[in-house]
């Protein structure tokens, strides 16, 4: 049995990592027994007990055992759904959703096993192997299962410290969650492209012909702004020294230093919930001041829009909602806007067929039957034509998060480096873990692979960032600091949600997500982060939305 800390907190901490590592080596041949329920619902008792008596709290009544017994029980539930919900996320290629889960299952383990101490873990490790036993035969997934993690567990992980530079320094404050009232409801620029396509294939070929020019305006933008800005990163060591000078986009890398006075609308994944999109915007009031910048730039500070990606799928409104209103804000102001790529955003062409290797594909599925494959054709040099990353003084804002260990020992040379295919690859796909050091073994067989604490702080080091802006996962507050260290702070965005958001189907998980946004201001030497959350109610309503009233024509 465990010997639980003299601490509360921790002790606490404790019988929450049994019961996640007792669920997860329950999951892993795929079918959460009966026994095995059994087995983990009378363990979580006897834990009970032993953690009160070894506090000295020996006599107590039933009634406070089954209280705690109760409250455990429900934590193991909440472990459960959410081992569940991972069954739900975005896979890539031949990849399955069972492989994606059993990472995570893996990955959890891992981190947990390596908070204990020796004897500790052989504890943990008695009550595991008692539970594969439980329903009468140990499963070899199991038994693998188990060798892996230990494997893992027991090895010493250490970083290249020579890799690990120090991260430039910089002050940076946060504010509390905001609630902004938009100055106007609504927005002719937006209200004008408020249409749905029509059902039918020749309806549709005539309304979509103009969402495909602006698929080729977006790209001849992107293009004059490549030109502009070619090879500038090349020599570079961090991004420091471009400071003062203008923005520019080189391969797929913005870079925007800021002006003394500058401000950023920072918009994480929308996955077609144009009502999380449209809000934001007015909320922010990001029109009025982009007008007023333009009319005087000497009393009115600038500001940009950064989009993290991940426009479509998921909800009802990708391609003529979230994404073409995002075209026609890069169309209407290209310095001021900047579309990044997300992990949907990735189409490719086999044997002359546009296929979506990202699954579930909802919104390429959804116009299958109306859609020419010339139009998904588009769509892919789109999304390949779309940045990937974009620095503004010292944050770094990228959809996903870090690449590879191993593809950083193999192919970083530079800050250019940022532009290499394999590095922007991965760079869409990784999430963040509790542990310092993710090994080779856990980052190399999915696409959606984990990185550490430490292996983060050395990438800010190698491009002289102090913060990371990511979206990509689903965190349920909408906005989260991950990592809040002084050599480097992480933060996670998400954009789309809302319990009543109608932009969503009934019985989406995003619908547990309060949608959040961002406003990043520079100024005096001091960036400024300040969240807020998005009233998507507010365009729900056929008043504000015209998807949600009588449907226009193009």
């Amino acid at each position: 049995m465990i010997r639980f800390s003299n601490d509360p907190t921790e002790a606490e901490r404790q019988m929450q990592a049994v019961i996640f590592c007792l669920v997860a080596f329950a999951y892993i041949d795929a079918n959460f027994s009966r026994s095995e329920k059994d087995f983990i619902a009378g363990h979580i008792r006897k834990l009970v007990v032993a953690r009160l008596e070894q506090h000295g709290q020996t006599g107590v009544g039933e009634d406070v055992v089954a209280r705690l017994a109760q409250h455990y029980g429900e934590i193991l539930e909440h472990y459960e759904r959410d081992i569940l919900s991972h069954f739900t996320e975005s896979v890539c290629g031949e990849e399955t959703s069972e492989q994606f889960v059993l990472l995570k299952l893996k990955l959890g383990c891992f981190e947990l096993f390596r908070t204990f101490d020796q004897e500790g873990r052989a504890a943990l490790l008695q009550t595991v192997d008692e539970l594969m036993h439980a329903d009468g035969v140990v499963h070899p997934n199991e038994q693998a299962f188990r060798d892996e993690v230990m494997t893992l567990v027991d090895r010493e992980i250490e970083l290249d410290e020579a890799e690990v530079e120090p991260v430039a320094s910089g002050s940076i404050l946060f504010d509390e969650v905001r609630q902004l009232v938009p100055r106007v409801d609504d927005h002719p620029f937006l209200r004008s492209s408020e249409w749905d396509y029509a059902s039918d294939k020749d309806t549709f070929a005539l309304q979509c012909q103009g969402d495909l020019d602006l698929v080729r305006e977006v790209m001849e933008r992107l293009d004059t702004q490549r030109a502009e800005g070619k090879d500038k990163l090349a020599g570079a060591r961090d991004f420091a020294a471009f400071a003062g000078g203008p923005s520019f986009l080189d391969g797929h890398v913005y870079v925007v230093p800021p002006k003394p006075d500058h401000e950023l609308l920072v918009i994480g994944d929308l996955h077609g919930c144009y009502s999380c999109l449209k809000a934001a915007l007015l909320q922010a009031d990001f029109f009025g001041k982009l007008e007023a910048h333009k009319e005087d730039p000497q009393k009115n500070p600038p500001i940009d829009l950064v989009l993290l990606g991940d426009y479509i799928d998921r909800g009802r409104f990708s391609y003529a909602g979230v994404l073409r209103t995002a075209m026609q804000l890069k169309i209407h102001a290209p310095e001021h806007v900047h579309m990044l790529r997300g992990n949907h955003e990735y189409y490719v062409e086999i044997h002359g067929r546009v296929v979506a290797p990202v699954r579930p594909c909802e919104a390429m599925d959804a116009l299958k039957p109306v859609a020419a494959d010339g139009v998904f054709g588009a769509y892919m040099r789109l999304f390949d034509a779309l940045p990937n990353s974009l620095v503004f003084d010292r944050t770094f804002f990228v959809h996903g998060g870090l690449p590879r260990e191993a593809t950083l020992a193999e192919r970083w040379q530079g800050i250019h480096s940022l532009n290499d295919p394999a590095i922007r690859f991965e760079m869409l796909w990784s999430d963040p873990a509790k542990a310092e050091v993710i090994p080779h073994e856990l980052q190399k067989d999915v696409a959606r692979f984990p990185f550490g604490s430490k292996q983060f702080q050395s990438f800010l080091g190698r491009i002289g960032c102090r913060t990371l802006v990511r979206g990509h996962e689903r965190v349920i507050e909408g906005f989260r600091k991950i990592y809040d260290e002084p050599e480097g702070t992480l933060l996670s965005l998400f954009s789309a949600g809302g319990s009543t958001n109608a932009d969503l189907p009934e019985r989406s998980n995003y619908r547990e997500v309060t949608p959040m946004a961002l406003t990043v201001r520079f100024k005096g030497g001091v960036t400024q982060f300040a969240p807020f959350a998005i009233d998507f109610a507010r365009y729900n309503d056929p008043r504000y939305n015209n998807f949600f009233g009588t449907k226009l024509a193009s």
